[in-house]
């Protein structure tokens, strides 16, 4: 099925009904905190799955997934993986090797947003989010990207006017496009290469 940007395909507090593989879809896991609206804490690609603690048994949402970057997803009836999917070795091992793989983004995550500057900080969301994507293009604009890193637009634009300047990234109405992958990677924060390490991937 095809989810549109902005689209949020889970809500805190109802019922998982289908989870979603998405395959070009860019999605953002945010949660819910005290008097500052949602915080980014995961991205979802190519790479995983949306609805994933119901396989443990956890059919209600405690926070929000929302579309950053429109594409497509295979969808699946809840009830379809969690009475099926245990019977299943190879499906327990991908369902429980992805938890663990999204456990460790959420724990770098708030890692990198304590000790790293926001052009490393950057530099790592968008090479998470290109990792995840088809192409070198993200149908973001940087105001898309102060949510996603919670940093005021002002300062975002000046670490992004660097990269552009740099011709490491492309300001485009609506659209984000990567021109050099390995200099923006020389760039980021050690934790993106940390997590490649590993994933393997």
């Amino acid at each position: 099925m095809d989810l549109p940007a902005g689209h949020e395909v889970h809500v805190p507090g109802t019922a998982t009904a289908h989870v979603y593989f998405p395959t070009t879809a860019l999605v953002a896991l945010m949660q819910p905190t005290p008097g500052r609206g949602d915080v980014s804490v995961a991205l979802v690609g190519n790479d995983g799955m949306l609805g994933v603690a119901a396989f443990m048994g956890d059919f209600f949402e405690s926070g929000r997934a929302v579309v950053l970057h429109p594409g497509a997803a295979w969808t699946l009836p809840t009830s379809a993986l969690t009475t099926h999917g245990p019977d299943s070795v190879q499906v327990t091992q991908a369902v429980l090797g992805y938890l663990q793989a999204l456990t460790d983004q959420m724990s770098q995550t708030a890692l990198c947003q304590r000790t790293h500057s926001v052009e490393q900080r950057l530099c790592r969301w968008l090479l998470m989010a290109f990792n995840r994507m088809p192409d070198d293009a993200l149908a973001m604009d940087l105001g898309d990207l102060t949510v996603q890193l919670d940093v005021p637009i002002d300062v975002l634009s000046g670490a992004a006017a660097r990269l552009v300047g740099l011709r490491v990234l492309a300001r485009e109405p609506g659209r984000l496009r990567l021109l050099d992958r390995a200099a923006l990677q020389a760039l980021a924060c050690d934790c993106h290469a940390l997590a490649q390490s590993k994933r393997g991937m």
